[in-house]
């Protein structure tokens, strides 16, 4: 049987983000997700994360929302005047021009590991919040640490779909010319997902997700290990400030609170797990 990760990505961003994925957990869909350790529901996701053992809890390294658990003076070049993380698209231009040094980067990890843990949780695995360690200067701090954790990291691999247009097929290929040079020198080293899909690589215009959404997704990977990365909430009104993919959570959450992935799952040759079941 292959394994695939339903893995639920922003647990503890707000209340609809984790009830969200609480209920999708509880429904039998979700088997993983990862826990943003400086945001206003971590509280809240962390007393559940330790009421459900099963559950596949790792960290969603953030670099690009809200505030630094380091202090600012020790993390500069990650955030702006206002003291907050830079948006993705600043933090990238920095990385690109070499202006923010690895120090700083691996001192805000260290920093979120910490909390991470203070709270009674061992992480399952690493990624981070909008893929932002498809970047080598960030990816290779997060692969050191999983190497010693002895924990996967999620790869962000592009998939091989060619849903958009022109500037999007642009930026998928500067994706994975990224990714392919920050996973090179780990080979071997660190265990990861070997592949990873979502709702965004296949036509989807806001109606309600079905069955038929998903084998889209599912029905043409073949090996083990996939992972499929959603974000369901219970309020696409409530992540207004928080996200810009409300409306599409909310219609995961919708599908994800029945029975029918799993069901789909199994048709498909698929046993559902987490990066626990991840290994060398």
């Amino acid at each position: 049987m292959k394994i695939l990760i339903v893995n639920a990505d922003d647990f503890g961003l707000n209340d609809a983000a984790t009830e969200g994925i609480a209920e999708a957990f509880l429904s039998g869909t979700v088997t993983s997700t990862t826990l943003m350790v400086n945001a206003p529901s971590l509280s809240r996701a962390a007393d559940f994360a330790l009421s459900y053992a099963s559950l596949g809890v790792g960290l969603h390294f953030n670099l690009t929302w809200g505030r630094p658990l380091s202090s600012a003076g020790s993390v500069p070049a990650l955030i702006g005047s206002d003291g907050r993380f830079l948006s993705r698209g600043l933090l990238a231009k920095r990385l690109l021009l070499g202006r923010i040094p690895v120090d700083q980067i691996r001192r805000e990890l260290d920093a979120q590991i910490a909390m991470f843990r203070s709270l009674g949780l061992k992480p399952t695995h690493i990624d981070s919040h909008q893929h932002v360690h498809a970047f080598k200067r960030i990816f290779s701090p997060m692969a050191a640490r999983s190497k010693e954790m002895n924990i996967p990291i999620r790869v962000p691999w592009v998939s091989s779909g060619s849903v958009g247009g022109v500037s999007r097929m642009f930026r998928r290929y500067i994706l994975k010319m990224l990714i392919n040079r920050s996973v090179s020198p780990w080979r071997g080293r660190v265990a990861w997902n070997a592949g990873i899909g979502s709702i965004f690589d296949i036509p989807y215009d806001g109606e309600p997700l079905t069955d038929e959404h998903y084998r889209k997704i599912l029905s043409p990977v073949h090996f083990s290990g996939f992972e499929l990365m959603v974000h369901p909430v219970t309020s696409a009104e409530a992540m207004h400030g928080f996200t810009s993919i409300g409306e599409v959570s909310e219609a995961e959450w919708r599908y994800l609170r029945s029975n029918n992935l799993r069901v789909l799952a199994s048709e498909l040759g698929f046993t559902l797990g987490s990066y626990r079941d991840i290994s060398l």
